[in-house]
Order: C-alpha cells, then structure tokens, then sequence
C-alpha cells in the first residue's frame, strides 16, 4: 500500500475558477438527482465516540481521554448541519443541500440539569448533546451498549476520537461499526492522530509514526477498519470532509467509496469563500494511502464556536465544592485559552515541538474568553477548568485582563451564583523575578474572580532528575528545584489560592533512590499544607516527544487489543509496554504503595481528570 501525497489545498491553490465551476455543476446535477428520487435522504445519521482508556469499572484510574478535543473537533460540522436542518433547502443548490443530521441544539433547561454519564441512547435523546457516545470505561458492558446505538442508528459516518492510550480500543470500536452499520464511513481523530501524523509545508513531506492508525493498518497490524484519519485543527478539518462527503452520497443510503470522497476535498475547498485551519487528512484507500494537507487561514478562538455550544456541561471536580450541589464536587466546564505548550519539556506530548499547533487565544481576546465563561455559568456551570498545559502561555499581562473581564461580565450579569475556577501554572512562571510584583497582583486578582485551585506540574523533586528535563528553567543563577518548587507553592497560597500537582516518575536519571526522595518531598509539602493533592503518574512515552526518541521507542504498541493490569491501572494511560524503560515493574508497585501510604488522601488517583463524564 504505498503512500501518496498531494498539493497542499489553500486559498492560493491553482485552478480554482474550473474547480468552483466544476462544483457548481455537480451541486445541479445532485440536486435534480435527490428531487428526482422518492424518498431520498437529504440528512444522514451519524455518530460521534470519545473513546476510553481504561478498561475496568473498579480499581482502575478511569481516564476520560481528551473530551474537549472531541466536542471542539465536532464544532463546526455541528452548528452547520444545525442550520441547513432549521432553514431547510436553498433555492439554489448549495453544498449544504445534504448534511450531517445531528439533531438540535439542547435547550437552556436541559443545559442546566443535563449532567453526569449519558445513559440514553442516541434516539431518546435526539439533540446535539446527545450524538456522542462517551462510555468512559470499555467493557462489555459499553461494548454491547455501542453495537446496540450502531444498529438502531444505522450512521453513514462514525467519528471516533482517541488519545495514544485509547487508540487500540478506537481500532476495535471501528471494526465493530464496519461489522454493525456496513457501508459506514469511520473516521479517526484527537490527540493520537495529531501526535503520529504530521505534515511538513516547508519539504511537503508527511511522516506517519509506526503507531499511526496509517501504518497499524498498512502492515496488517489491524484490520482495514478505518477510512479516514484527521490530524491537526480538527474542527475545519472535519467539517471540510464531512462536505466532502456530503457532496458524494448517493439518495439512498449504501456504501461511499473512500476515493471518492477524496476527490470531493479540492472541490469543496475551492468553493468555500474563507478556507481555514491546518490540517491533514489520510484517506485508507485499497491499493494506496492519500495524504491531503490543508492549509487556510489560521483560525482564532474567537471565530470557533464555544465547544459546549452543542453540549451540557457533564463533569464533576472534586476539587471544586463550594456550589454544595454534590458530595462528588461542582458541574466544572472544561476551557482552554491555547492548544500547546510554550515550553519544550522533554516528556510532554503537549508541547509545541510536538503539537505544532497555534494559540487558541490571542492575549487581546480575554474579553472574549470571559464572555464564553458567563454563557457557561448561564448554562449551569458551578465551576470551571482551564485545560491548558500554562494558563494563558503564562502571559501575566493576559491573565491580569482576563481576571477584570471576568469580574465585569458576571458584575453586569448581577451574577451573584456561586462560581470557582482553577487554572495550570508552572513554578517558574510563577517564580518570575523581573515581574514578582506583577504577579503578586495578578493572583490576587485571580483570587478575586473566583480561582480557588491552581495545578503545577512538579514531576520530580530529585535534582538529578530535573536536571534532564528541559522545564522553562532559569538558567542564569540557577537555584535548586527542591527550594523553587516550595517558593512557588508558598506563594500561590499565600494569596489564599490551593494547590494540587502532577508528579512523574520514570524520567531520565531515575532510579530507586530517586523515587524514594521524591515521594518524601511530596510528602513534605503535604504536611506544610501547600499541596491539597498529588497525583502520582508513571512517564508514558508518546509518539513525537523528545525522550521518546532519545530513549529509542520508535515502535510503541498502541494497537495490540488487551487489557490492561495492576499495578499499571493505577495510574494514567500506563500500559506495560509503553512506560519509562527505566522503571522495572517492581519500581511501579513501589511507587504505587509507597504514594498511597506517604500521601494519604491527598493522593488522587485521577490526576487532575473529573470523577463524573464528560
């Protein structure tokens, strides 16, 4: 199956008049066809799936995946098959003459009590909100739950969205849509497609990891389940390909030819007015992969639909309590002010050496931000955490802003309902000299708006550890870890705000000594009352990072269909093969055991993830 890579689709692409002449008469020609056939179907179903992680309903860290990826990801498709649904058929063709049929978007009333795991099936609960299947734990129960939606909705396209560690359960949830709606369309997204298939402008060359749902089908790892993958900006990728698909349905449902849809993508980019986002899209085809980079405008955050416009706010924080409505913690919307990490840590798969994706917000749209934030307390959320791996790209300037906006917006709103927010710091953007009283002010301003929770990631307290890492580290005068990360802590509570952290073990330099040193540490700043929790979470090496490569796994198994174990399931996303090679699995019970035992209570076993679904 060889691979081929086509020219990038932009707004400066060649022969654009004869591709938007050439659509205009395949959209005349369809729909003489549909108004010509009885009965034909101008709205299909389709089904979106965040697919889980874990695999155990008990004694297992039941990680949630990326839930804000997917909801994002189904943005745009969402809000313009909800229009062509409420103002019906154009005079004139259009492309969206047939459309994605996703329902309605949820009323206020049900915004404000919807919460929790969805338990319906997609036809009791026929809005936008209820068109995501999210299991959060595969098993057989969830296994006989999906097959049950695939034959009662039938769906035209399935979309499936995993990070690394769902990625092998995405490829079994494939094959049981191929097997119970035939003809289906699936297509694969989210944090794994991103990490394992990249496209370079500069070479136009496109490298897809051995862990790609590409090469894991390619080599016959997986059966061919799979028909496209989405890598990149997900919301006008998909909505592009989901156009593209539209354009090629026939009036009656029945299978769709991956090489057709293909084909479709340079007419629909031509016809569209203002082409956004970077993207790639693989389409699996028999003989051959078809790789189609996308290059628009760059979107900005302010031009996206809220994430949450088409669905409630599900999620519990037991972090979060002052609303008093549950003993599991408040309603917590999930935000995000960028995509990825400034900072270039050698272990994370968020950074923007690995993500290459762009700010989701400009420093000047906190306005914007704090206006998504009220709709979302409008909407019932009691609470609300910002996702991104540094708040604001640890922007003091942006975060100031963001807080007076904030303040104005629910002043305005004589919004007087309970409302707490937690964001992600780092100790340095915390510890910054040239700017302490700036951030002194800032987090009392934070403090004022409603932040009661802050998450630093301290991964190690051993010095020799850190000293491999790559954090955003002063390098002149450089001070010991140990002392900055109790500084940091020190000072964010010293403005009456709690703070929780990540801690990692298994990074380079790491060894049982060190193990030893950092769960005492932790324990330490337990004691002194700077941590309200810790999570303790084993390095899981991720396609495209730094220690990735310097520690030779370019062959990480995320496809093999098994299920996980102890003491692996105590932690996120770790499986036995795809852990630091430095950590024996006598290292990891060690850890395990000795967190729980030093840590007590404030060990939380889901890091910083919600208790209740996304």
């Amino acid at each position: 199956m060889k691979t081929a890579l086509r020219p990038v689709l932009s707004p400066r692409s060649p022969g654009k008049e004869t591709a938007v002449d050439e659509l205009a008469s395949r959209l005349l020609r369809r729909r003489r066809l549909f108004d010509s056939t009885p009965g034909a179907r101008y709205r299909y179903p389709v089904m979106a799936a965040l697919v889980p992680v874990a695999t155990s309903r008990g004694g297992e860290v039941a990680y949630p995946g990326d839930p804000m990826c997917l909801y994002s990801a189904l943005t745009l498709a969402i809000r313009r098959g909800v229009a062509r649904s409420r103002a019906g058929l154009s005079e004139q063709p259009a492309l969206d003459d047939v459309c994605a049929d996703w329902g309605d978007y949820p009323t206020d009333a049900y915004r404000r009590t919807a919460s929790g795991p969805r338990t319906t099936l997609i036809a009791d609960n026929p809005t936008t909100d209820g068109h995501v299947f999210d299991p959060r734990v595969w098993d057989g129960a969830a296994r006989t739950r999906f097959i049950t939606e695939l034959r009662a909705q039938r769906p035209t396209v399935v979309l499936l969205s995993a990070v690394s560690a769902a990625h092998r359960y995405a490829l079994e949830m494939a094959e049981l849509a191929k097997t119970h709606s035939p003809g289906c369309l699936v297509v694969v997204g989210g944090r794994h497609a991103d990490e394992t298939v990249r496209y370079a402008p500069a070479s136009h060359t496109v490298d897809l990891s051995w862990s790609s749902t590409v090469e894991v089908i390619r080599d016959g790892r997986s059966a061919p389940v799979v028909d496209f993958v989405v890598a990149g900006d997900g919301a006008p990728g998909l909505d592009l390909l989901l156009q593209a698909l539209s354009l090629v349905l026939a009036p009656e449902p029945g299978p769709v030819r991956t090489e057709d849809v293909l084909a479709a993508l340079p007419l629909v980019a031509a016809g569209t007015d203002d082409l956004t986002g970077s993207y790639t899209i693989a389409g699996l085809c028999a003989d051959r992969v078809v790789v189609q980079p996308v290059l628009g405008r760059r979107l900005t955050s302010a031009e996206l639909p809220s994430p949450y416009e088409a669905f409630s706010v599900r999620s519990r924080f037991a972090v979060f309590t002052r609303a008093g409505s549950s003993p599991v913690g408040s309603r917590t919307a999930h935000m995000m002010t960028l995509d990825s990490c400034p900072f270039k840590c050698t272990f994370c798969s968020e950074s923007i050496q690995v993500s290459q994706r762009p700010t989701r917000f400009a420093v000047s749209e906190t306005a914007h931000a704090a206006d998504r934030l009220a709709q979302l307390i409008d909407w019932g959320a009691e609470a609300a955490f910002f996702d991104d791996p540094v708040f604001w790209g640890g922007n003091w300037k942006a975060i100031s802003d963001f807080c007076h906006d904030l303040q104005a917006r629910r002043a305005e709103q004589g919004d007087t309902v309970p409302f707490e927010w937690g964001a992600q710091l780092t100790v340095d953007v915390v510890l910054n000299r040239a700017k302490a009283a700036e951030v002194a002010q800032t987090l009392d301003l934070m403090a004022a708006s409603g932040c009661t929770y802050v998450y630093i990631g301290i991964e190690s307290m051993a010095q020799r550890v850190m000293d491999h890492v790559g954090k955003n580290l002063t390098r002149r005068n450089p001070e010991a870890w140990v002392d900055k990360v109790r500084e940091a802590l020190e000072t964010i509570r010293g403005h009456g705000i709690r703070v929780g952290s990540s801690v990692l073990f298994g990074l380079d330099g790491e060894n049982r000594e060190t193990i030893e040193e950092t769960i005492e540490e932790i324990g330490r700043l337990i004691d002194d009352g700077l941590l309200v929790m810790a999570s303790p979470n084993i390095l899981t090496y991720h396609p495209g990072t730094a220690i990735t490569a310097q520690h030779g796994q370019d062959r990480l198994d995320y496809h093999s269909r098994k299920d996980n174990r102890p003491p692996y399931t105590y932690f996120e996303e770790a499986y036995p093969e795809v852990v630091s090679r430095l950590l024996t699995e006598d290292d990891i019970w060690y850890i395990h055991t000795s967190a729980e035992k030093r840590w007590g209570t404030t060990r939380n076993l889901d890091s910083h993830s919600l208790n209740e679904a996304s």
